[in-house]
């Protein structure tokens, strides 16, 4: 089923690149993440930005080396989705990342109908030392390591499809606007075939052992100057063999590039204290 295929899927691929799973907000962390860019409050279009479609290419830089020398970046993911029951899920993913000072703080969160979907956990790394704090926020348990397994560059890029994206010849120059107080080119791709499968395969899975007829798929991607995609989205609409109709939309930001500062987050004591007393 789209609720409980598509979910484990999405958890299988964030775990593998970020190393665990995290849960909730936290105030330990300075950041302002970009909002939608379609919101025109937050996303200003070049006056010639009509005039210029369709006429320019996408360019796309060392991703691995532009965020190398900024130093920090922070990066969210998010998915959300209904199924054919009507079961709505979403699962969000949130980087912050300081390479200069070795600091880290990785969140993951899931929701199923609003509501908590399972174990929830945080990871914080600093001073070469990584504390996790998982379980329910009335009673977490820690635990801390000395090492960091998972590479933040791959990490953040991962996340990212718009290499994928950019081979094909349908996506297409819409303009000029400004996203996270960056000058940005907006490209867009309104194909629904091949390239869900560079989406994630949601679809496939979401149809469990039947299959979805895709109507409606869009692709957006903002680059900025230096080649980075700072924010891209996918959405997709299918029907399945029994007429029911399943969604699924994602959306990634890449913003505070060599901006990004990452605090002690507030459980880090109860983290220290209890390393201390398993020692």
């Amino acid at each position: 089923m789209f609720s409980t295929r598509t979910v484990a899927v999405i958890l299988a691929v964030l775990v593998l690149s970020a190393g665990c799973l995290g849960g909730g907000g936290s105030d330990a962390v300075d950041d302002s993440s970009g909002a939608d860019p379609s919101d025109d409050g937050d996303a200003e279009a070049d006056a010639d930005a009509a005039d210029t479609s369709g006429t320019e290419e996408l360019e796309l830089t060392d991703a691995e080396q532009a965020l190398r020398d900024a130093g920090s970046f922070t990066t969210t993911w998010t998915y959300r989705g209904v199924d054919e029951r009507g079961v709505e899920t979403e699962v969000s993913r949130e980087l912050y990342e300081n390479l200069d000072e070795e600091r880290s703080l990785t969140v993951l969160s899931s929701t199923r109908d609003g509501q908590a979907d399972g174990g929830s956990m945080q990871q914080f790394t600093a001073d070469g030392v990584t504390y996790v704090r998982s379980g329910p926020a009335d009673s977490p348990t820690y635990f801390s390591y000395e090492q960091q397994t998972t590479d933040p560059l791959a990490t953040a890029i991962g996340l990212s499809q718009a290499r994928a994206y950019s081979a094909n010849d349908d996506l297409s120059f819409e303009g000029r606007e400004t996203y996270d107080g960056v000058s940005v080119e907006r490209y867009e791709l309104s194909e629904a075939s091949s390239q869900l499968v560079q989406a994630g395969s949601a679809v496939d899975a979401g149809a469990g052992s039947g299959n979805v007829r895709v109507t409606d798929f869009h692709y957006t991607v903002l680059v900025d100057a230096d080649g980075l995609p700072r924010y891209e989205s996918w959405s997709f609409e299918g029907e399945t063999d029994d007429g029911e109709t399943i969604t699924g939309e994602w959306e990634y930001t890449l913003t505070k590039v060599g901006s990004t500062t990452v605090d002690d987050p507030e459980w880090l004591a109860a983290a220290q204290a209890a390393a201390e007393g398993q020692a």
